[in-house]
């Protein structure tokens, strides 16, 4: 078993309350891997094998339609639990996995970390209190695409990543920049053209500015007033 796996797991906030011996027996069973950006972590007839924990990087989980348009159904940080997971209701059936950057992966096979939760009382707590967390957030998600309008998406979308990615310098927050503006349409569920004409509008307003590299949130109160004027 690897220290570096071990240490890792232990600053994973799904573990952290978890004790020596249930560790080390997720770090014996535990593997690291890198993948580049673009690489495919998982495909839907892989989805079974493992449960990934993602060290470093960003990952995308996407799915397509019959079209075979993407749909990214979450971006993914450090320290987040995906793959075939426990407790849920079988949502990622069709499910791909991709790198957004240069990503550090931790992984285990579904089967030993299964019979884990099943010895462990501690890690099935854990494990469902995370599951139930993500599937509030797909609720969520769902949610927004089923009543909102484009540019009210554009903007919790950002507000999200705030929150997730986000890193503030003064009354600023900067946000590194790993979508296009076609993965935003993915996520948002519009077209690529509507995403370029609402950040250009927002950037106008004064209340983001981005690049290539990053965005950054100008004016945080503007924006989620901004936001506050479409749901009136």
């Amino acid at each position: 078993m690897s220290d570096n796996i071990l240490w890792y797991l232990e600053k994973f906030n799904l573990f952290e309350k978890l004790d020596m011996s249930c560790l080390s027996e997720l770090g014996k069973k535990s593997s690291m891997i890198k993948y580049k950006k673009s690489d495919a972590i998982f495909i839907p007839e892989e989805l079974h094998k493992n449960i990934f924990f993602l060290k470093k990087g960003k990952v995308k989980i996407s799915t397509y339609n019959k079209e075979g348009e993407e749909l990214i159904k979450a971006v993914l940080k450090p320290g987040e639990m995906f793959g075939k997971l426990p407790y849920s209701p079988g949502s990622e059936e069709n499910d791909y996995a991709f790198a957004m950057e240069e990503c550090t992966v931790c992984y285990m096979p579904a089967e030993d970390f299964e019979k884990l939760i099943q010895t462990d009382a501690g890690l099935s707590a854990e494990v469902m209190k995370f599951v139930g967390l993500r599937l509030q957030k797909l609720e969520r998600r769902v949610e927004r695409l089923s009543f909102k309008d484009s540019k009210s998406r554009l903007i919790e979308m950002i507000l999200d990543f705030k929150e997730d990615f986000g890193r503030r310098v003064g009354d600023e927050y900067f946000i590194e920049q790993t979508l296009s503006h076609k993965e935003i349409a993915a996520l948002i569920a519009t077209s690529r053209q509507t995403v370029t004409k609402l950040l250009n509008e927002l950037r106008e307003k004064e209340l983001i500015d981005f690049n290539r590299k990053k965005l950054i949130i100008r004016n945080y109160k503007g924006l989620k007033a901004e936001l506050a004027s479409k749901t009136v």
